[in-house]
């Protein structure tokens, strides 16, 4: 048998244990702190924007409070049905300290879950504007995130054996590792770590832990970048979703963990890639036909900042 894992220098061994703190029977893993934070940093962020939009605080607070809760449970619900193979019965569907959770689950619930509270509750509410106020903190949410993913590796992706690549050592990690035969070498930066019996830790690519990250922060980058041309409400919120939508499906190539579904073909997080990009169009054709104004900057005084008329010809 080959060796599973040469003397790669260059590549990033990771050997953190998955869990942060044991509290008595209850513990606090990575990836729930940096959900966490990553949640508590979107809603900072959105809010923020919010009240330079001239939004009342109070209708932003409340609605993100609705997204987050909707968010939680769409989530969930999301990852349960990409692995129904791991539900054996109804509380498992609510376990979400022993399961998992999905990324666009929590984007889309999010989503639905302030629409409609917006529509029962705030009738009034400028919701093309919300939407875009909403846009950069739901992408700093994500990519904060996941940074859990890079020391938990849950997400597992295709061996490769490029510098980056990162290995999860700790036996306690949900990192890919693979059966080593007896007797075969792996690579002395291993020997003497301990680990699995009768098991190396794989070499994968950082999808979740680094690709992603990265390019969300590229995400937001743009975002922001476009909230300087004062463009029409609505847009860059299209972006987010068209932008995350490439990033995602793109990045479910290299995944080896995704349930597939058309023959094989597509995973279900291409799918759902595939369809929010679809009605990303729609809403960006329908903002064609119907342009919405853009939000009024609000200076640090409490005056609204009105978009410079362009000189006469």
């Amino acid at each position: 048998m080959p060796d599973l894992m040469p003397d790669l220098a260059a590549a990033v061994t990771i050997n953190i244990d998955p869990v942060l703190a044991d509290l008595g029977g209850f513990e606090i893993t990575w990836h729930g702190f940096f959900t966490a934070v990553g949640i508590a940093l979107g809603v900072w962020l959105a809010l923020r924007l919010a009240k330079q939009a001239g939004l009342k605080p109070d209708d932003a607070s409340s609605i993100a409070v609705a997204a987050v809760v909707s968010g939680i449970i769409g989530a969930r619900l999301l990852w349960v049905f990409e692995h129904t193979d791991q539900i054996s019965d109804a509380g498992d569907v609510f376990a979400l300290t022993d399961g998992g959770i999905s990324v666009y689950g929590a984007m889309i619930g999010g989503v639905i879950g302030a629409f409609a509270y917006v529509s029962i509750f705030k009738r009034d509410f400028p919701k093309w504007v919300g939407l875009d106020v909403a846009a950069p903190g739901m992408i700093l949410g994500q990519a904060v995130g996941r940074f859990g993913d890079l020391i938990n590796g849950e997400h597992f992706a295709r061996q490769t054996d490029l510098p980056w690549a990162f290995r999860y050592a700790h036996p306690d990690t949900d990192g890919p590792w693979a059966v080593h035969e007896a007797g075969a070498p792996v690579g002395a930066w291993y020997r003497g770590m301990g680990g699995r019996e009768g098991e190396a830790p794989v070499a994968v690519h950082p999808v979740a832990g680094a690709y992603e990250p990265i390019l969300d922060f590229a995400i937001l980058g743009l975002l922001l970048w476009m909230r300087r041309f004062r463009i029409g409400a609505g847009w860059a919120f299209i972006a987010y979703v068209l932008a995350y939508a490439a990033v995602r499906g793109s990045l479910s190539i290299l995944r080896t963990d995704e349930a597939t579904t058309l023959a094989g073909a597509l995973s279900v997080p291409q799918l759902t890639a595939i369809a929010t990009a679809g009605l990303a169009l729609i809403a960006a054709a329908w903002l064609k036909y119907r342009p919405q104004p853009p939000a009024p900057l609000i200076r640090a005084g409490g005056s609204a900042e009105r978009p410079k008329r362009r000189p006469g010809r």
